[in-house]
């Protein structure tokens, strides 16, 4: 099932429609700031498991959250100090994702050996407006084609996942660049990943 929601301006309906998928345990693929993801509710071990069977990822590679507020983060990210909270407050949303310690609130199935956890809040009308509804974070993990390119437009979708999907959400073209990763997990900041998000505007590397 493909649902057409406008970009800049969500209509209320087709997000319910798409949340109520999200909301019965089901797996999705949805845009954000940066490409294409699969994402599934956090509480539905049975999506989680399909999403890294779908994905043929090994269990021990982490998924990251996406939140829809701060008030979330704190809830799932363990170590959020007064300067990392002000960070976040400042660039999200925005196409970084954070590593921090997890907290018990993470599926222990996504946790394994490691214990910790990347947390998203894109800047995406679409996703956060269904982080709104579903009242709980997405899990989620890029899409790419089987060349291994990300998926930035949902018609690619038809020759990477077919119908093993419950309902993709087109939220039209994306550019195809990765967010920008940076653990906070540790004593001091790493830049993981230089991606999308201004580094310089984190002000946390010399």
């Amino acid at each position: 099932m493909i649902v057409e929601i406008d970009p800049i301006s969500p209509e209320p309906w087709l997000i319910a429609r798409a949340a109520g998928v999200l909301r019965k345990g089901g797996v999705a693929i949805i845009p954000t700031d940066t490409v294409y993801g699969l994402a599934c509710g956090i509480s539905h071990a049975k999506a989680i498991k399909r999403i890294y069977a779908l994905k043929d990822m090994d269990p021990k590679k982490p998924l990251a959250i996406l939140v829809g507020d701060m008030t979330t983060v704190g809830q799932y990210a363990r170590g959020v100090t007064t300067p990392y909270y002000r960070l976040l407050k400042r660039v999200l949303p925005g196409p970084y994702t954070f590593i921090f310690e997890a907290t018990s609130e993470v599926p222990k199935i996504m946790l394994r050996k490691r214990r910790t956890i990347g947390v998203r809040m894109p800047d995406n009308p679409i996703t956060l407006a269904l982080l709104e509804q579903l009242q709980e974070p997405l899990l989620t993990t890029s899409v790419r084609t089987p060349d291994d390119q990300w998926v930035i437009e949902p018609v690619e979708v038809e020759s990477t996942l077919d119908d093993r999907v419950d309902v993709v959400v087109d939220g039209g073209p994306l550019v195809a660049q990765p967010s920008t990763v940076v653990d906070l997990s540790g004593s001091e900041p790493v830049l993981v990943r230089e991606g999308k998000g201004n580094v310089d505007a984190l002000e946390l590397f010399g």
